[in-house]
């Protein structure tokens, strides 16, 4: 049996992390960091490449596997080796622990010659994100899936509706870049859970952010289409500025994000953030780059360019 190749991408939250756990959109997008997933019949089960996380990646694969064999009413199966080549940072908020359901979950299933749709993946792949994040909104799993540009709601845990975007964002906007603000202490489960906390002790509080959030993601999208970069810079600061009261942006980030600001333009968490060291990659916005790569380079802050709006989950042959 020839080897069977899976690949999927990273994923950004362009607005809405933390609120679409609540029920309000998202606003996510796919970006160019792809992890790629080779699988192939063994006469012993092997994992390859899976870093330091080789534990949660055998406790993930047993998961999906149980999920697989009661949906398809399969009594076992046959050992396979798997290798995994990933591009996606781990704790950096572009969707690691999404992209690894996805693509182990279609690696499986290619695997044992079950056909499979987006919507099988996705819901399969959402028990792996349960097992990771405890109560996951699925945003980051259907843009991984979906790829492009993807408006995402959570109904109830039972009704998620998303959608692509049908346009490309207009001419007038520029590159996004990524800077890094160093990996969280916390894990995303554990700033998910924080937020929880706030809403238990403050819920009319922290219900408005949710709403303010929702209206911000809303004119993110018109600010896209229509090319209004002002309206993006100050959807993006004002939607920072929310996460940062949700308690889920630490001091080193804060620090960046605001000389970000001086300079004419807007930075925020793009994933669960943390708040005890970094916050992962925050996502960068400026009508001229140059002056926020020139900033990096002064501070030695990593940089990642990257593409947005790229391919979703494939089967690459």
């Amino acid at each position: 049996m020839r080897p069977i190749k899976v690949s999927a991408p990273g994923k950004l939250h362009i607005l809405g992390e933390h609120a679409v756990v609540y029920g309000k959109p998202a606003l996510l997008t796919a970006v160019n960091r792809r992890m790629s997933i080779k699988i192939v019949s063994s006469r012993k089960k092997q994992i390859q490449g899976v870093w330091e996380y080789e534990k949660e990646v055998k406790q993930l694969l047993k998961i999906l596997e149980e999920e697989i064999q009661k949906r398809k009413n399969l009594k076992s199966i046959m050992p396979y080796s798997i290798k995994i080549n990933s591009q996606v940072p781990i704790g950096s908020g572009l969707g690691s622990s999404a992209t690894l359901s996805a693509g182990l979950t279609a690696s499986l299933l290619s695997f044992l010659r079950v056909p499979w749709d987006k919507k099988t993946i996705f819901d399969i792949a959402y028990l792996g994100e349960k097992f990771f994040h405890g109560n996951p909104s699925g945003g980051d799993l259907a843009a991984v899936i979906e790829g492009g540009f993807l408006w995402y709601r959570k109904e109830f845990e039972f009704l998620k509706t998303f959608a692509s975007l049908p346009f490309k964002p207009h001419k007038n906007i520029g590159q996004f870049i990524l800077i890094n603000s160093g990996k969280p202490k916390e894990s995303t489960k554990e700033m998910v859970e924080k937020v929880a906390q706030l809403k238990t002790a403050t819920p009319e509080k922290t219900q408005a952010l949710f709403n303010s959030q929702e209206e911000l993601t809303k004119q993110m999208v018109v600010a896209l289409k229509t090319g209004d970069e002002n309206k993006l810079i100050n959807c993006i600061r004002l939607g920072e500025r929310n996460l940062e009261k949700l308690g889920v942006v630490g001091n080193k980030a804060k620090s960046i994000i605001r000389s970000i600001e001086k300079l004419g333009g807007a930075a925020k968490i793009n994933g669960g953030g943390g708040k005890k060291e970094g916050s992962g990659m925050l996502l960068v916005y400026h009508k001229d780059m140059e002056k926020v790569l020139s900033l990096a380079k002064q501070k030695k802050l990593e940089v990642l360019k990257i593409q947005i709006g790229v391919e979703g989950l494939r089967r690459d042959e």
